[in-house]
């Protein structure tokens, strides 16, 4: 009786083992089953299709990149990128808000150029570039162009002029941004009086100039390419210590040579892609990382890139944060010194160059 009670005591025991076996197994088989799902929706992105919200009109430097970048990205990602401009906000505020207040998931990014590195200092919206993820593809260098019946063919002819008629020369340039800032480095440290009239991006500023609106503009090289081919605008010089050998137009001169004053405020580079929030998840812009790399080495871009007279940059990741932390740096200080921002840098935390 003994030897059958010990007998049963045993088999009761080793049916305890087993189901405990059982009940760990289903478990760990739980959880392998969970981290798969969870590796497997992260592969996944995108899922669907990914918006880019332009902050200036179409037709400009920023929406051209952003349309060029987001078709080269489409087969990487195997998902369409709709780009949609929504101009306002100054150097953009109104789209940086857009994507701000949306869900930082990977599917709404903002198109971006140097412009919006001074949304802090002109609208107060607090976000700098810490709180961003950066795709930097390429630039171009920025000219000061004139209209053909501006009666002025030189950079002097347009001092002297100026001078004389304050009121009849001046510059069209984007609201804020690099642009906005070197139409009115000539009367900030110059002491040329060109006045500034502002627009919603660089494609209004160039059209009020070709139209007569205004006598100047500043621009890129590959926004007004067209327009210099064309006999339409007049490039009087390079904004920056170089001359600027424009392909098929000739020299342009540096404006350091013509305004020595200048020189300590230049170079200031355009660059042009597009950037997330920095909460994003990681894996999400890995993706997006790998994706705009292969765009960047496509033949597309490269042939876009030259139709721009672009310098390409093709930066991603702590390269890209510190290198649009330098020129938010730059640019927000001295528009703080021309007395042109609305709020200090040192209400952001930016510090000084």
């Amino acid at each position: 009786m003994k030897k059958l009670l010990s007998l049963l005591l045993v088999l009761v025991m080793v049916t305890a083992v087993f189901a405990g076996c059982s009940k760990d197994e289903e478990k760990s088989g739980a959880t392998e089953t969970t981290a798969t799902a969870e590796v497997k929706e992260e592969s996944n992105y995108p899922e669907r299709s990914i918006n880019n919200i332009v902050p200036f009109g179409a037709g400009g430097g920023t929406d051209s990149w952003n349309r060029a970048l987001s078709a080269a990205m489409e087969e990487p990602l195997g998902v369409k990128i709709l780009v949609n401009n929504m101009t306002g906000g100054g150097p953009g505020g109104t789209g940086q808000a857009y994507v701000w207040d949306a869900e930082h998931d990977g599917y709404t990014i903002l198109g971006t150029s140097e412009t919006p590195l001074l949304v802090p200092v002109m609208t107060g919206m607090e976000q700098t570039t810490k709180d961003f993820e950066y795709f930097i593809g390429g630039g171009s260098p920025g000219l000061l162009l004139v209209n053909k019946d501006a009666g002025v063919a030189t950079i002097e002819e347009l001092i002297a002029g100026a001078t004389a008629d304050p009121d009849k020369y001046k510059v069209a340039s984007t609201a804020g941004g690099l642009w906005f800032i070197l139409a009115n480095l000539f009367s900030s440290y110059g002491d040329v009086p060109l006045g500034n009239v502002t627009y919603d991006g660089s494609r209004p500023a160039i059209t009020a100039c070709v139209s007569g609106e205004t006598a100047a503009v500043t621009a890129s090289a590959g926004e007004v390419a067209d327009f210099i081919k064309s006999g339409d605008l007049i490039p009087l010089v390079a904004i920056q210590p170089d001359d600027y050998d424009f392909p098929g137009y000739g020299v342009i001169p540096a404006v350091t040579k013509s305004i020595p004053s200048l020189d300590k405020y230049l170079p200031l580079n355009q660059f042009i892609g597009f950037m997330v929030p920095a909460d994003t998840d990681p894996a999400q812009v890995a993706v997006l990382q790998e994706a705009f790399g292969k765009a960047m080495e496509s033949e597309a871009i490269a042939t876009f890139a030259e139709d721009q007279f672009a310098v390409i940059y093709n930066m991603t990741g702590e390269d890209a944060r510190a290198f649009c932390a330098k020129a938010q740096s730059t640019m927000s200080w001295i528009l703080q010194d021309m007395g042109l921002t609305e709020f200090s840098p040192e209400d952001f935390d930016i510090p000084k160059p």
